[in-house]
Parts: structure tokens; C-alpha cells; sequence
């Protein structure tokens, strides 16, 4: 794809795709609000093959994101936030890069290793978790979580639909449309609040839920907790309907906040509180999870965003003590700088800097292929 090439023009289910000829589509893997998601052969690397197994992948055609700005620049934030953690074996990995102008065809085209399964279709399947299973899943999420991390970036979108589960177990996380960078030194004004955020409502924080605009890491280690309790009960733990709803259904698990709490944050309960609830505990929901897990799940689901846990508590935490292996927890060595918020004033600007990114992939994948 980094010369020009004939290309193959297909339609599946009203998606339309303008792929490279070396690439023979499968079928439709998902279609959503920002893209389209099918499966593809490379018939150029099966053909290589030694063991002439089909090489599979995936390919993501973000639509539309040249005509909304909101669009472009979140695909933007995606493309550079899935070049800055490329390499990590618990973040999904980019392949190739296109962008295609001819309508309707006309998108950001990119080329990922295919995963057979997202988490969600995991967990609704029939298979049976063992302990060690659920221990292993959240392992490798935490691993790629910390890797996010300590690029100072927060995913904010956490949930077994945007973890990818390949056939050998290995997981990955995906969908860096909602991403933010949180290091004050990239921010024009050090006090400005974090804002616009509509992650799925089952996995956000109290604290989002109750729209403070200042949050951190947390909010990822919350969603966490959420898949954690996911994995041993099998469905969800907190299904609220709507904003209010929702904050009920924490209530009732996590008892009502502390005085204290509410007052530190601000928060305004007047209409939600009544009545009054005591903490569940966990050996109640889930009593045939471990003590270890109750305690884990503890030191995530808490009101307070101060007191929960960090990744790397999380990683050193006894619930994880037997499959730990400090060399598949390695951090990210540089920070992402998403400064391009705000010096790309204008979609002319947006555009620029998409190109110069795809640019930028496929010089260092050649530089790559030939060493």
C-alpha cells in the first residue's frame, strides 16, 4: 500500500470498502456511529507463507470524518494515540494505513491485527471461567492499561466491547476514540478541566456519572472494577438506564457516600440519596469468588477516586501474585504529547495533520521492513 496500487471496490451490507487488490474481504464485523469494521486476507503475506496458513486482519474504515471536525480530529487522536503505543502485546496493533478520497468509499482506512473475539462475546459465551481465567484476563488488560498510563493518557472508555480476545487468550485493548492526554504541560491554560465525555454509562466512574469535569486515571481503574465483577457474574454489575438511574444502581451496591465525600467533591445528591443504603458486600453478589477478589474489587469500586487503586497497586496486588512476569509490564518512554488540540485550529489544519501521520506510519514501517 505505500505505492500506488489497483484497488478493489466492494459493498457488504451497505458498507463500502476501496481496499488494495492484495487484500480479499471476509465479511462485516461491525458497524457503528465512527466506522465500519470487516475481516480481510492478506493474500500477498499467505502467499509467502511458509506454512500457508491465511495471514487474517481487520480493517476500520472511519467514515465521514471529512466533513465534521469532531470527527477528524478524533480520528486523528485515535491514529496518533494507536502509533504512539504500537509494539505493546495488550494494545492493538496497527498493520497499514490508507486514506481513500473517492466517494462513497471515502474514509480513514486502518489495517489492524484481527482479534477472533471482543471480551463482551467471551463472556456471553458458554464457556466456564475458572478463577485463574478471570485472574489472567484482568492481568493482561492492567499490563496494557499501564503501558496507557504512563504516557499520562487516559482511556476512558474501558469495557469488554473494546478488549480484543485473540484464539490463543492474548487480549488487547482497542477504540482510542475517547482517549485524552492528562499531562498539565501540554495544556494551554494548566487548570483546564477534561471535558466532553460519553463513555458507555454501565463502566463510568461516580464521579463522571455526576459530571465533575476534573478526573484522572481513576475513571479507568473504576471501569476496571466494572469488568472484573462482569467476569464472575456474567453480566453486568451496574445497569442503569439514564444518568440518575445509573448513580441509583452504584448507590445500592456501594451503600450511600460519606458525608465527608459528597462535601470533598461537590457532589449534589439532595434528590438521589433517599432512601439511605448500607454496602452490599461482595462475598453476597459473588460467593464463589475469591477473598482476594472481594478485596480487589474493594480497592476499585469506591467512591472516593483518591482511594482507589492504581495500575500498579493493582499488578501487585496478592489476587494477581501467581501470573505476574515484570516483562510484560513495561511503560510507555516517551508522553503523549496531544498538544494538536489546540494548535489545529481549523479542519484545513485537521487534515494536514492526517496525512502527515499516515506519512509518518508508512515511513517507519518501510525503514522497518528493510532492517
Amino acid at each position: 500500500m505505500y505505492n500506488k496500487t489497483k484497488k478493489t471496490y466492494a459493498t457488504y451490507k451497505d458498507a463500502k470498502f476501496s481496499v488494495d487488490q492484495r487484500y480479499k474481504i471476509k465479511q462485516l464485523l461491525g458497524k457503528g456511529t465512527y466506522g465500519t469494521v470487516c475481516s480481510a486476507v492478506d493474500t500477498r503475506s499467505s502467499s509467502n507463507s511458509s506454512n500457508e496458513e491465511e495471514v487474517k486482519i481487520a480493517i476500520k474504515k472511519v467514515s465521514n470524518i471529512f466533513e465534521k471536525e469532531v470527527l477528524l480530529n478524533r480520528a486523528v487522536r485515535e491514529l496518533k494515540l494507536m502509533r504512539h503505543f504500537k509494539g505493546h502485546r495488550n494494545v492493538v496493533n496497527l498493520i497499514d494505513l490508507d486514506i481513500v478520497y473517492i466517494e462513497p468509499y471515502e474514509g480513514l482506512y486502518c489495517y489492524q491485527e484481527l482479534a477472533d473475539y471482543d471480551l463482551a462475546r467471551v463472556i456471553y459465551s458458554s464457556i466456564q471461567f475458572s478463577e485463574f481465567h478471570i485472574q489472567s484476563f484482568i492481568y493482561q488488560i492492567l499490563c496494557g492499561l499501564k503501558y496507557i498510563h504512563s504516557a499520562d493518557v487516559i482511556h476512558r472508555d474501558l469495557k469488554p466491547g473494546n478488549i480484543l480476545v485473540t484464539i490463543q487468550g492474548c487480549l488487547k485493548i482497542c477504540d482510542f476514540g475517547l482517549a485524552r492526554g492528562i499531562n498539565p504541560k501540554y495544556f494551554k491554560n494548566k487548570s483546564s478541566p477534561i471535558t466532553n465525555y460519553v463513555a458507555t454509562r454501565w463502566y463510568r466512574a461516580p464521579e463522571l456519572v455526576l459530571s465533575q469535569k476534573n478526573y484522572g486515571k481513576s475513571v479507568d481503574l473504576w471501569a476496571i472494577g466494572c469488568i472484573l465483577s462482569e467476569l464472575y457474574g456474567r453480566r453486568p454489575l451496574l445497569m442503569g438506564k439514564d444518568k440518575f438511574h445509573q448513580l441509583h444502581e452504584i448507590i445500592k451496591v456501594l451503600g450511600t457516600p460519606r458525608k465527608d465525600i459528597i462535601t470533598k467533591y461537590k457532589w449534589n445528591l439532595s434528590t438521589t440519596v433517599k432512601p439511605q443504603y448500607e454496602r452490599v458486600k461482595w462475598n453476597a453478589i459473588y460467593p464463589f469468588a475469591s477473598s482476594e477478589a472481594h478485596n480487589l474489587l474493594d480497592s476499585l469500586l469506591c467512591w472516593d477516586p483518591n482511594e482507589r487503586f492504581t495500575v500498579q497497586q493493582c499488578l501487585e496486588h496478592i489476587y494477581l501474585s501467581k501470573l505476574r512476569d515484570l516483562e510484560n509490564e513495561p511503560v510507555c518512554n516517551q508522553l503523549f504529547d496531544f498538544s494538536f488540540e489546540t494548535s489545529c485550529t481549523s479542519m484545513s489544519d485537521l487534515k494536514m495533520l492526517l496525512h502527515e501521520e499516515v506519512e509518518a506510519f508508512r515511513s517507519e514501517a518501510i525503514v522497518n521492513k528493510e532492517k
